[in-house]
């Protein structure tokens, strides 16, 4: 949902377009998916835009019935020319496209917006957990962040956990005696966790989650990589942020410690604008502004 309303969001930045969000249910099956995309209320679209995998006949059927555009943000199950763009992170693609419908963006598109605010003196962390592509070594990481805050000290540093962080790790990091206000999922809203993540100088996330990544990049932060097991080294999440680490987008925890315990400089990355720039120029160049 996040990477479909981020994409929305810029369009409608550069546009005035109005955005509709509809979630299609998961009980039912495909049918009643069908059923929810061509009865759903509001004006007839000019664009649908759909992400995950059981989104994809529902939006190419509502696009075909309303005559509407259709942009698919993932690698499609059905076939490209089925859909006007496909908006697909490299890591998932093995070659060169064949199909001109297929774009390779870079990592995941997210809901931070292009215009950002001062940065202030702050720090944050955020927490993952195990997943397909990586583990989790708790007492590790807790070394690493009482080492990260220590680093920095003149930061006031905040952590924020995940739905897929272990239960009670959180806690566990602050027993530890490290130096952060804790940001627990619970009681956190979720623009409340966005406010810090734009205003932080310095962000640091465990490697197993790539969306959170990319929204710290794309934030302007300096950015770096807690470490996190690898468990599946030739999967998608892995490819992706190995090549944002070749192109000094984010810094590894173990370079780090070598290169004396500071982050370089950020690199500007906005990949959200660019697709929107781009879903202009290839299904509305009329609407450019």
């Amino acid at each position: 949902m996040n990477q479909s309303l981020g994409l929305a969001e810029a369009l409608a930045r550069r546009t005035g377009a109005t955005i509709e969000t509809l979630r299609l249910p998961d009980a039912g099956g495909p049918p009643l998916r069908w059923w929810t995309a061509l009865h759903a209320a509001g004006p007839k679209p000019d664009l649908l835009i759909g992400a995950g995998h059981k989104t994809h006949l529902a939006l190419w059927l509502a696009a075909r019935k309303l005559r509407a555009k259709s942009v698919v943000i993932m690698k499609p199950t059905w076939p490209a020319f089925l859909f006007d763009l496909c908006l697909v992170p490299a890591h998932d693609l093995s070659q060169t496209p064949a199909s001109p419908r297929v774009v390779p963006i870079r990592g995941a598109l997210n809901r931070i917006p292009e215009q950002l605010p001062p940065k202030q003196l702050r720090g944050l962390i955020l927490l993952g957990g195990p997943s397909r592509s990586h583990g989790w070594a708790g007492e590790a990481l807790i070394d690493c962040l009482r080492e990260v805050c220590a680093a920095r000290p003149e930061l006031q540093w905040f952590a924020a956990d995940s739905r897929r962080t272990p239960a009670g790790f959180l806690t566990a990091v602050v027993q530890a005696g490290v130096p952060v206000q804790p940001l627990p999922r619970e009681t956190t809203p979720t623009s409340t966790l966005m406010d810090h993540l734009l205003l932080a100088q310095e962000v640091w996330v465990t490697a197993d989650s790539i969306s959170m990544v990319f929204e710290a990049v794309t934030t302007g932060a300096r950015v770096g990589l807690l470490p996190a097991p690898v468990h599946a080294p030739n999967s998608g999440p892995v490819r992706g942020l190995d090549a944002l680490v070749l192109d000094g987008y984010a810094t590894l925890y173990s370079t780090w410690r070598q290169q004396g315990r500071r982050l370089p400089p950020p690199r500007p990355l906005h990949e959200t604008g660019r697709c929107a720039d781009l879903v202009l120029t290839r299904l509305f160049p009329e609407r450019q502004p």
